[in-house]
């Protein structure tokens, strides 16, 4: 369990390493950081091979970013501190395939990429400076709504359990949230 969760933006250029740009602001202090979302469009792709170990393949192109997940924890081993983790994505392409993997390049932003990270204390471990509980600690960006004018999408004509998360979908067959391998209910969860 981890205790101080802090939501940053971290915003990647065009033609920036989205994974090195992660990698960077996860090394600025004693936090652990998990990416919460993403959205943009990738150029180039470089993906871990599930079938030949060490392998890898890359992908040039245009993709869109459907998902980008990933953590990395700082861990400490006889008196040496590195970062674990890594990256998973999934990519729509221009004729609409997917293709994703775990991440084992480059991650380079086509346009400009948003990524929402949470940065926490893992296990509970304080920071090294105490703080005051009532002030926010700084942020890379702020969390601001997006509101957008002009033409929306048609609305849909699918039914709930069709097209909406309803009891019969595809969308709610998940047994937890987050990808979190212990789920536990949400009515035990310890809330503060």
């Amino acid at each position: 369990a981890g205790i101080g969760f802090t939501p940053h933006v971290i915003t990647v250029k065009a033609g920036e390493d989205v994974s090195s740009k992660i990698m960077s602001f996860s090394q600025h202090g004693p936090r652990a950081v998990c990416i919460l979302s993403a959205n943009g469009a990738i150029s180039n792709v470089t993906l871990r091979q599930a079938a030949m170990s060490g392998g890898t393949v890359t992908y040039e192109g245009r993709f869109e970013i459907l998902s980008l997940s990933g953590s990395f924890l700082l861990s400490e081993s006889g008196g040496q501190r590195s970062r674990t983790g890594g990256l998973s994505v999934s990519l729509a392409g221009p004729d609409g395939r997917v293709l994703g993997g775990g991440v084992a390049g480059l991650l380079t932003a086509a346009s400009p990429v948003q990524v929402v990270v949470g940065s926490f204390i893992a296990d509970g471990r304080r920071e090294a400076k105490p703080s005051n509980p009532l002030e926010m600690p700084p942020t890379v960006g702020k969390l601001t709504p997006i509101v957008t004018t002009g033409a929306s999408s048609p609305p849909s004509r699918g039914t709930l359990s069709e097209s909406s998360g309803g009891p019969g979908s595809p969308l709610n067959q998940s047994s937890g949230a987050c990808n979190n391998g212990n789920q536990q209910g949400m009515s035990s969860m310890p809330w503060k």
